[in-house]
């Protein structure tokens, strides 16, 4: 079980931003820990330095993000899109669930800071909300979060997903331990310190939290603490009717208002700024 979890995920359907009429460019960057990791830096005329980096879940990969990169897009935002380790084109064997991606989306920032981009948006699915809020919380250069299905306590989650599968949770608790206690001498890395709950307290990012009413995997609760352990700073769009990272599939419309309205608000054009 433990293998199963930490093992390299299935690539989504291929897919190109140029389907979309996205200009992009192919290229490659470093994780802070030295993978190589593949990515489509997507440039928006006019954005004045406004960039939003798209972070997509643990089923999958980059592909499956590309429509929220044409609203960005559209809307004026430069988008970087990239696979995280043990994800469709780029290096790495274990996924860690944000303990050791903090490093990728840290390079995906390297990256950008070569460019002259310095702070910026991140929109990020499950893993990759997840890994947005713990990344936020060891540097600034994070100005504003959206984050749908970021897993504020992996263990129940864990327990939550054996239950589908028909575990009771009292031996999925018990699994899910054994297993995070195993995948953590797999990966040498403290999976069991991912929570979001120990992480968004400690960043200054402004976050929406997008909570899909049946979702299955993340409790309304849970969601509810850590919106109140950040306090002013953040912000909950409940969906009803979406089930974990399916808010912008049940509420399409009104999830791309509420994202380009949070990125307009909290990463004006340098423009605006001037």
């Amino acid at each position: 079980m433990a293998r199963a979890l930490v093992r390299p995920a299935s690539p989504s359907p291929p897919d190109s931003p140029e389907r979309y009429g996205l200009p992009y460019e192919s290229v490659q960057f470093l994780s802070r820990d030295g993978l190589r990791l593949d990515a489509w830096w997507i440039p928006a005329p006019q954005a004045t330095g406004r960039t939003v980096i798209i972070c997509h879940g643990r089923e999958g990969s980059r592909e499956r993000e590309l429509p929220h990169a044409q609203s960005l897009h559209r809307a004026g935002f430069n988008v970087l899109m990239f696979d995280f380790r043990a994800h469709g084109r780029s290096e790495g064997q274990h996924i860690t669930f944000g303990m050791y991606e903090k490093d990728d989306l840290l390079g995906a920032l390297d990256f950008l800071a070569a460019r002259g981009i310095e702070r910026v948006g991140v929109l990020g699915f499950s893993l990759g909300a997840t890994t947005a809020i713990i990344t936020a919380a060891i540097t600034d250069r994070i100005a504003a979060i959206v984050a749908e299905g970021a897993v504020a306590r992996l263990k129940p989650t864990l327990a939550r997903r054996l239950w589908r599968y028909g575990v009771p949770l009292p031996l999925g608790w018990l699994l899910a331990a054994w297993a995070l206690a195993f995948a953590t001498t797999i990966t040498r890395g403290r999976i069991d310190q991912v929570d979001a709950v120990r992480w968004i307290g400690h960043s200054r990012a402004p976050i929406l939290l997008i909570h899909g009413a049946q979702d299955a995997l993340v409790s309304a609760a849970e969601v509810a603490e850590l919106a109140a352990r950040c306090g002013s700073r953040a912000m909950v769009w409940q969906v009803a009717g979406a089930a974990h990272h399916e808010a912008s599939r049940v509420a399409p419309q009104a999830f791309e208002q509420h994202m380009l309205t949070w990125f307009a608000q909290y990463l004006p054009s340098e423009r605006a700024d001037c």
